[in-house]
């Protein structure tokens, strides 16, 4: 009966079709540090949807088909795809065209956040030479006035100050624009890792087939003797009794 196991195991192992498994980390980008283009959870939810094995209840897609979206708990804004295929290329270049919509989508957002953020900073280079002319032309006015008006070169003192305190603002605020479009705070949604072709099966699992059929057959090898012996313990029970009869 052990030996019949695993000869079983042994034949589902060489008779069942394989399955390859081909996974890869993606990373949601963002701009200026505003969050994911799409959440996490979100995108694995709508990938399942779009790519899974169920297409309906009852209905499953034929392979290749996305087997899992999911969120890592210690990868920050990304999410783990598996895609399974009966061949090791076929479940690669699945995987490539899931990626692929991913990335065309989220380029399209990022592209857009990413001309608004570079066009404020080009607004604050304008700003800013404007004021600075301003504050020139208020100095020179400053100048002209003071020996012969020098309340209103006070006047326009003061207003030199508030161009002045503009002018400070606007440089604090161009650098912090400016690292808010540089990593990390901005980048385009990526791979982490490369995605490549399964070198081995991921099913079925040789050890696991092996293992249970071993675990069968003992079950099976003790259960098939206990049966012996109890039925030869009755047959020898029913030779005592007859003759007595």
């Amino acid at each position: 009966m052990l030996m019949a196991c695993i000869a079983g195991g042994v034949a589902y192992l060489i008779f069942a079709p394989k399955l390859y498994e081909a996974r890869v980390k993606v990373r949601v980008g963002q701009v200026a540090g505003a969050g994911p283009f799409e959440a996490p959870e979100i995108l694995a939810s709508r990938l399942l949807a779009q790519y899974g094995e169920d297409v309906a209840d009852g209905v499953k897609r034929p392979r290749p088909f996305l087997k899992q979206a999911s969120v890592p708990r210690n990868v920050p804004a990304s999410v783990e795809l598996v895609a399974q295929a009966d061949s090791p290329d076929d479940a690669a270049a699945f995987l490539e065209r899931v990626f692929g919509e991913i990335q065309r989508t989220h380029d399209a957002t990022f592209r857009e956040n990413h001309r608004l953020m570079s066009e404020r900073i080009q607004n604050l280079e304008a700003q800013q030479e404007a004021l600075q002319q301003q504050f020139l032309d208020a100095s020179d006015l400053i100048k002209q006035l003071r020996p012969r008006d020098p309340v209103q070169a006070s006047l326009i003192m003061l207003e030199r100050g508030r161009i002045s305190v503009a002018l400070n603002g606007l440089e604090a605020e161009k650098p912090e624009l400016a690292q808010r479009l540089t990593p990390p705070k901005t980048q385009p949604t990526a791979l982490l890792g490369e995605i490549t072709a399964p070198q081995r099966a991921a099913a079925p699992k040789r050890s696991l087939v092996l293992a249970i059929s071993l675990a069968l057959g003992l079950v099976a090898g003790v259960g098939l003797a206990f049966i012996i012996d109890f039925l030869s313990k009755t047959r020898d029970a029913s030779l005592r009794v007859a003759p007595t009869s």
